[in-house]
């Protein structure tokens, strides 16, 4: 019996040297990411609270994450054009702001999620139809989506007191009381607008999608329309005439060239009157590196003239990753992502508008927040809502929109020449 107990006891310790621990049996699982919000960017504490987060969760303890930073979104969405055309996608791709949806899944470079959805109905049921038909490609879905994009305009209270002006409770009426306020903010030496034609000229988009939105049936369907291939009609012409106008005479003289981050700071330092922009810059707003001590007092907000607001779906993050344990760890994340208490969170710490069918704003944020509360406020006054040409045009059709705009504003191209530009490149997809 000794010999046996001992043979036993030295079989026992063998084992026991040569166990591995379960928690070190599990292996890590990497996921590379290209990641934007960094630095100053809007979202960049949100996104560093989700990556942490979700390993702190049952799902992502045995997740690793593996960065590259770059840190704009311009820079972002021409490394993910690369990568699409000719190399690998990261294992999560987020949402950099244009529609490379179908791009990435034409080109077999991103995960089919349809099944992911339809094996966790109470996740799929989160997302209103609208936003996930505009994931979808041949009737699959290949974006999840993390919010719903709206933008309106910002204004400066004090410049428009100082030109004898107040700022209509809602929008103006029509855009000819709109540019009436502008030639009055001019008189007294007051930058109307914010306009930029660099990094595919975010805020001249707005206008613009806005001059043609309001436009009657007809302009507003050309504006919740995917993928037109004919810009040279009366009212995109007419709205491009306008645009040029705008480039022209009411923005600053680096607007021809300039990127949004700039005209952003312009507005933080009260040299421009008005920018259009989505809830998503509140928070830049009371930031204290990025505006002024006491300027969030100092904003309000109205629609676009004839109560417009860009209301659209966006494109969703996608995977990229190829490997199915990767494939697995990629959408446990986004499934934590767009969960109903991180779209609040997201709304409270980067001014994104959650994308859920039904949740309830906590009273304690509008208190804490109350601009974000006159937004949401405003959402429902809107008598004309339409797309934006970075969610709705061809990614080629967004390029050369952001070329062609310097020709525009210096009047080398016509505005029938600017949209037969547009039309061009639209009709070689």
């Amino acid at each position: 019996m000794k010999r046996v107990l001992c043979l036993v006891l030295t079989v026992v310790m063998a084992l026991a040297l040569f166990a591995v621990p379960a928690s070190a049996a599990e292996e890590k699982v990497v996921l590379d990411v290209i990641n934007y919000h960094v630095g100053t960017d809007y979202a960049a504490d949100f996104y560093a609270y989700l990556f942490s987060e979700f390993q702190k969760t049952e799902e992502g303890k045995n997740v690793e994450f593996n960065f590259e930073e770059i840190p704009t979104t311009d820079a972002f969405n021409q490394k993910i054009k690369l990568l699409i055309s000719s190399g690998d996608l990261p294992d999560i791709v987020l949402n950099g702001g244009n529609n490379i949806t179908a791009l990435a899944a034409e080109a077999g470079k991103v995960a089919d999620l349809t099944p992911y959805f339809d094996a966790d109905p109470e996740w799929k049921a989160t997302f209103d139809e609208a936003s996930l038909e505009f994931n979808t490609v041949d009737g699959k879905i290949y974006g999840v989506p993390v919010s719903k994009e709206i933008s309106y305009i910002y204004y400066n209270k004090t410049l428009f007191a100082e030109a004898g002006l107040t700022a209509p409770e809602v929008a103006y009426e029509t855009w000819d009381d709109f540019f009436a306020a502008c030639e009055t903010l001019l008189e007294h030496d007051i930058t109307p607008i914010s306009m930029d034609t660099g990094d595919m000229g975010w805020l001249t988009n707005l206008w613009y999608s806005a001059l043609i939105g309001t436009e009657g049936e007809t302009g507003n369907a050309f504006m919740k329309s995917m993928y037109p291939t004919d810009y040279n009609t009366p009212e995109v012409e007419e709205a491009t005439e306008t645009l040029q106008k705008m480039l022209a005479e009411y923005t600053t003289a680096d607007a021809v060239g300039g990127k949004y981050d700039t005209m952003a700071t312009h507005f933080f330092n009260g040299e421009v009157a008005m920018l259009p922009n989505g809830p998503w810059m509140i928070p830049d707003i009371r930031s204290p590196e990025k505006a002024p001590e006491g300027f969030y007092d100092e904003v309000g907000v109205m629609l676009m003239p004839k109560a417009g607001m860009e209301m659209v779906p966006t494109p969703g993050d996608m995977v990229g990753a190829t490997e199915p344990e990767k494939i697995e760890a990629a959408v446990a994340f986004l499934k934590f992502e767009t969960t109903i208490e991180n779209q609040l969170k997201g709304l409270e710490m980067a001014g994104l508008q959650p994308v859920a069918k039904e949740v309830d704003i906590p009273d304690t944020l509008i208190e804490s927040d109350p601009l974000m509360a006159q937004v949401m406020e405003l959402m429902g006054k809107a008598e004309w809502t339409y797309g934006q040409n970075q969610a709705y045009w061809y990614q080629n059709v967004i390029d050369e929109f952001s070329v062609q705009l310097p020709e525009l504003a210096y009047s080398n191209l016509s505005p029938a020449e600017f949209c037969t530009k547009l039309s061009e490149a639209a009709q070689k997809n």
